[in-house]
């Protein structure tokens, strides 16, 4: 068992299976925080380049919420291989400030990659959770949660990880003596007046900590420093129940025939309710499968196929299929849904990638010719290639 293996082993048994709260030492090497920060630093260029300003960023100082600071941050973000703390210190002019960006996922793959590798332990022991995985960060000098002591939404267990390069202190309530101490508030600003109840957790650099999404905690960062927190979504009902309903309506597309009149006893069997209902669970655990259980898609990238190379599929990653009809495959690449003619070839390289074998594009002797079994399995790596799951070796 490696150390990794070993480390989410501590972590689940020291809280009982993600179910109480519980931190693990070291679960990051030095490298491993110094690669995440590198890619948060990216993936916050990639949000100024979308020009949306307020889609999930919060900037405070001086612990109010400065909207303000979005617009100039858009303008002005990390520059390309500039740490995030030579931007903050040149962004915020040695003013203490806070900043939280959520669905890092939806701006740079790399992060996914990353995450997906470190956290692929805990799936195989605890399985994916129906929701999937998110990523939101958190970086400052703003000593204890601008917002206060808070809980998480309903249904998203928290882990942080601490990248550092000063120290955290990270504390958590019991919920009964929260709520007897601020009589129920949802939020709570004077942290100092409470504290004595709570249960402080020291976090340095790459050290990680659960917390399920029922207990308050808040944080304190005096010196700057950057958490990456992973919220582990179980989801309410009514959340799953919709994303089981989306994959449902793209379960057998072809038969969407008129229905004559039915009685309401029979009606869901003349929908095949039960059947498709259970072909979107199959759909909804391969699609999260396919992207190291993070519901978001991977950004699509430009790709073009060198067919003198060698190509490898990037762990954790999948290619996860189904059959749609006898000649017809769905591939679940990252999350994308793609269609392709089914053929031997094209099985063969999809087993050759998820075995994790290299794949050398020169042995498949393709022929450029149309509808061919080539043809069809060089368009699809092109396809999967823009989903940003495979790698030249």
């Amino acid at each position: 068992m490696n150390q990794k293996n070993e480390k989410w082993d501590e972590l689940l048994e020291e809280t009982c299976g993600l179910t109480s709260p519980g931190m693990v030492k070291s679960l990051l090497s030095v490298k491993e925080c110094e690669s995440l920060l590198a890619l948060i630093s990216k993936a916050n260029g990639n949000f100024a380049k979308a020009n949306k300003p307020f889609n999930g960023l919060k900037i405070f100082k001086n612990r109010l919420q400065d909207n303000s600071q979005n617009e100039r941050f858009v303008i002005d973000p990390p520059r390309e291989n500039e740490s995030l703390t030579s931007w903050s210190k040149r962004f915020f002019q040695g003013e203490a400030f806070g900043l939280i960006m959520n669905s890092l996922e939806d701006y740079e793959n790399g992060l996914v990659e990353e995450m997906a590798s470190h956290v692929a332990p805990l799936l195989e022991k605890r399985g994916m959770p129906w929701a999937g995985l998110s990523t939101l960060f958190f970086m400052g000098d703003y000593g204890y949660t601008p917002f206060g002591v808070h809980r998480d939404s309903p249904g998203e267990d928290g882990i942080l990880f601490h990248l550092g390069p000063a120290t955290k202190i990270f504390y958590i309530w019991e919920t009964e003596d929260y709520n007897k101490l601020t009589n129920h508030a949802p939020t709570y600003q004077n942290v100092e007046e409470i504290l004595h109840a709570a249960t402080p957790y020291v976090l340095e650099p790459g050290d990680a900590i659960s917390f399920p999404d029922d207990r308050y905690h808040v944080a304190n960062t005096e010196e700057f420093s950057v958490s990456l927190v992973l919220d582990y979504r179980r989801g309410a009902k009514k959340t799953i129940k919709e994303m089981l309903i989306t994959e449902m309506l793209k379960v057998n597309l072809q038969n969407d025939g008129l229905l004559a009149h039915r009685d309401e006893s029979d009606l869901l069997k003349a929908l095949d309710f039960q059947k498709e209902s259970e072909a979107a669970v199959t759909r909804l655990k391969l699609r999260l499968g396919s992207n190291g259980g993070f519901d978001k898609k991977s950004r699509i990238i430009p790709f073009t196929i060198d067919l003198a190379e060698t190509y490898k599929l990037k762990a954790p990653f999948r290619l996860n299929v189904i059959s749609q009809q006898e000649n017809l495959l769905l591939v679940f690449s990252r999350g994308h849904e793609i269609y392709t003619s089914k053929n031997p070839l094209l099985l063969e390289v999809i087993d050759c990638l998820n075995s994790g074998k290299n794949l050398h594009v020169s042995s498949l002797n393709i022929e450029f010719t149309p509808d061919s079994p080539g043809m069809t399995v060089f368009e699809f790596l092109i396809k999967i290639g823009e989903t940003d799951v495979i790698e030249k070796v």
